[in-house]
């Protein structure tokens, strides 16, 4: 990444540890479900009625391409373990029941590519491999991540934000001598937006390396 750039390929970012990864080329391709349940009534010699049940959360399905090829690293350990560590149950849930028994979960976790974002865990990794080195090493792998929301959106007509479509998501990556002012003024933000964006109480804390998320304008 470039010095106070934006961030244009897709990441993950755990929304429990703040850790994050940009994926090594964008998607082949994002499936959306979002299921509505509705019950159908038996009304004998009516004709049928439906009744609303539920709105349950979203369903999202990532393909992904990861290859090694051009440095001979094995394709597992560079990048598919990278998605595999946020299912790990790690987590200690700050409060109630689960917290209570010291119980661990996986990672809450962002997606976001341009336009597209959500809040989710994720349900499935399924992880196919196409070429290996003479020695057997996996070098490239095809990848479809499965991730549900955290909690169902009620989403708007582009009016305002709201889950799958809200507002685009960027990164900056602070260079060693830049401040805050200086990364507000190159994505059009401004210092204190960036400031509670990150939860940062004071602007002079940040450190070159630190990774920023700029909140659109």
């Amino acid at each position: 990444m470039s010095s106070g750039g934006n961030v244009e390929k897709a990441w993950f970012q755990s929304a429990d540890t703040g850790a994050w990864f940009d994926c090594q080329y964008n998607p082949v391709n994002v499936k959306f479900n979002k299921p509505v349940t509705w019950k159908e009534h038996d009304d004998q010699g009516q004709e049928g009625s439906l009744e609303f049940q539920k709105s349950s959360p979203a369903t999202m399905e990532i393909e992904l391409t990861f290859d090694t090829t051009h440095n001979g690293a094995d394709v597992r350990t560079a990048w598919v373990n990278k998605l595999l560590k946020l299912t790990n149950p790690e987590v200690a849930p700050p409060c109630g029941e689960a917290g209570e028994l010291e119980k661990k979960r996986p990672h809450k976790v962002w997606f976001t590519w341009r336009t597209f974002e959500l809040l989710g865990v994720i349900e499935a990794i399924n992880a196919t491999y196409t070429m290996f080195s003479s020695s057997g090493k996996a070098l490239r792998a095809n990848v479809t991540v499965k991730m549900k929301e955290w909690k169902a959106e009620d989403y708007d007509d582009g009016t305002g934000s709201g889950g799958f479509d809200s507002a685009v998501v960027t990164l900056a990556q602070i260079s060693a001598g830049e401040t805050i002012t200086a990364v507000a003024l190159a994505n059009d933000s401004t210092w204190r937006g960036i400031a509670e964006a990150n939860d940062i109480d004071d602007p002079l804390s940040i450190e070159a390396g630190d990774v920023l998320a700029i909140p659109s304008s």
